[in-house]
This record gives C-alpha cells, structure tokens and sequence, in this order.
C-alpha cells in the first residue's frame, strides 16, 4: 500500500497466502501515490491546483503563508473543500501529503473538513497514520494524526476504493498505523477508533499487529491491553490462488513469533497468549509451520525441542 520509498514496514514472508495478503501494503500504497502518464502533473506537485480557483490559496499552503490562508479563505470559504479535478485531492490532504503542517493547521482553524477523501477513497487522517508521499525516513511523528483529531477527523473513516479488484478497500486509519509509529496508534485508539473493526476478508488491526512481529507493543497494546478479540478468522481471496472460503486465524500468526525466553520480547508474548486463553483461545493447539520450525532449529540446534515447549 504504501509507496515503495517511504514503505518501512517489514513483509514478513509466510507460507499461509493470506498472510502476505495482509502485510502487503505495499500494493495499496503505490496506489494512493500512483505514477501518472508523461505531461501529467504528479499528485505531489502544487501544480495540479493550476488553472483552478484555488491556484492563490495552493501557493499559500505550499510556501506556509498562514496569514494569506486566513485571508483568502475568509473571503472564499468554499476554497477550503475544494478538489483538484484529477485527483480530488483537498489542500488540507495534499499539505498533510507534503509535510506542510503550518498549512495544515491553518486550513483546520479556517474550517477545512477534515474527513474529505480523494477519488480513491485516502482521506487525510487515513494518509496521516502512515506516512506523508515524501517521507524517506518512515517518520513515527503522531502530530499530523493528533492535529485531524482535534479538529474532528472520524477516525473510522475508512479507505474506500470503488475499484472492485483493490482487495484492500475498507482498510481502517487504525491498521494503517501498525508499525507507523506506537503513538498514532495509541491516539486513534483513545479518539475512539473500532479495534475490533474487520474488513471484508475479516482482517484486523490486531491480526495486521500480530503480524509486526518486530514491534510486538502493537499486539500487546491492543489485544492485551485494550482487549481487541482475536478469536475471529480472517479469509482466503481468490486472486491469491487460495480457497475464498479458507479460514486462518489470529492464534497461527502468534505461533510464528520467536523469541528469547529471557527477553521482554518474550513476556510480551506470553501475556498475549494469556489474553488468547482468556478469549478462549489455546494457544498451544496451533500447528507451527515448517519455516517457524525451521528458525527455530537454526537459533536453538541442540535444544529446539525444548524451546519449542517453552515459546
């Protein structure tokens, strides 16, 4: 989903398809920051706002004029919602886009809706709880979220694709910020966010947490602490030459994370298997695949099985 350069997340690789289904959100992000045909301004040029009413203003929130934002909205108020015609990008997501947060800010005091989405259903909260279109470092700032927050931003507002084949329309803000940055989370969380929220295919921001293996507070925070359910499946699609109908569950993901039994890694995991038990789910019941298996032999040679009783 997200642009290649600023993607940071880690796919990790399963043998079970729907596994890369989930963490693929690579996919979705190249959408949201597609490349366009010669001639064509970029969705990240102030140029796509040329020719339009709003042309004044765009060059206002790209230079951070705060003062003629103030102005020129004061006397056209309807260019605060005003969409390119090739994207329908507001300016308040195209500054949200570019990083401009003066703009940002001083669009949402002069009344900006904070809930409009593109033509391809990227609102600028959904935008926020990633990452911008120019960032290369895969920044954890929370402040663009914070900021749409406390102007209103709905933070169920989901991405929503009309495109039939985009298997990822219906991602929430909140499983958007799994492994953008722990305080995004924590704030869409507290501004009321659904944890428990499923897609079609019936994934989660606790399943998409789950499978961040390396940032285990994600899971922790929702499923231990917030009490996000885990005892629901998520489904097969059929463009992954899996059984539509085929049924994985949260518990699977769980069994393939490896840690050091001394680790705070390891406690962490511990108390999300309690959680598990505690929804009625046994942890110990899941199969370990073979390339879990295949780690663990690897880490623990002469003692694998009896990690394996332990993990």
């Amino acid at each position: 989903m997200e642009k290649n350069r600023t993607m940071k997340k880690k796919i990790i690789i399963f043998i079970i398809p729907i596994f890369i289904m989930i963490t693929c959100f690579c996919y979705l992000r190249n959408k949201i920051t597609e490349t366009h045909n010669k001639g064509e301004y970029k969705i990240t040029s102030i140029n796509i706002y040329k020719n339009t009413p709003a042309w004044e203003l765009a060059l206002a929130v790209k230079n951070e004029k705060t003062s003629t934002i103030e102005k020129i909205t004061k006397d056209k108020p309807e260019l605060l919602n005003y969409q390119d015609p090739k994207y329908g990008v507001t300016l308040l997501l195209w500054s949200i886009g570019m990083e401009k947060y003066e703009s940002a800010e001083a669009l949402l005091k002069c009344g900006s809706n904070p809930d409009i989405a593109r033509k391809n259903g990227e609102t600028p909260l959904f935008l926020a709880a990633g990452y911008s279109w120019i960032d290369n470092d895969a920044k954890k700032d929370p402040k663009y979220v914070k900021l749409l927050l406390r102007y209103g931003a709905n933070p169920n507002k989901n991405y929503v694709n009309n495109d039939p084949n985009d298997i990822y329309s219906g991602t929430s803000p909140l499983m958007n910020s799994i492994s953008g940055g722990f305080e995004k989370t924590k704030a869409l969380v507290e501004a009321g966010a659904d944890i428990n929220y499923k897609t079609q295919s019936g994934d989660t921001a606790a399943n998409q947490a789950l499978l961040a293996d390396e940032t285990p507070e994600y899971a922790y925070y929702l499923i231990v602490q917030k009490k996000a359910k885990v005892t629901d499946p998520t489904y097969g699609r059929e463009c992954f030459a899996t059984d539509p109908d085929q049924k994985f569950f949260p518990v699977t993901i769980l069994r393939n994370w490896v840690f050091a039994l001394d680790s705070k890694e390891y406690k962490m995991k511990m108390e999300i298997v309690d959680e598990f038990a505690r929804q009625g789910v046994n942890y110990k019941d899941a199969k370990i695949n073979k390339h879990t298996l295949g780690q663990i032999k690897k880490l623990y040679p002469n003692d694998w099985e009896d990690y394996i009783k332990k993990y």
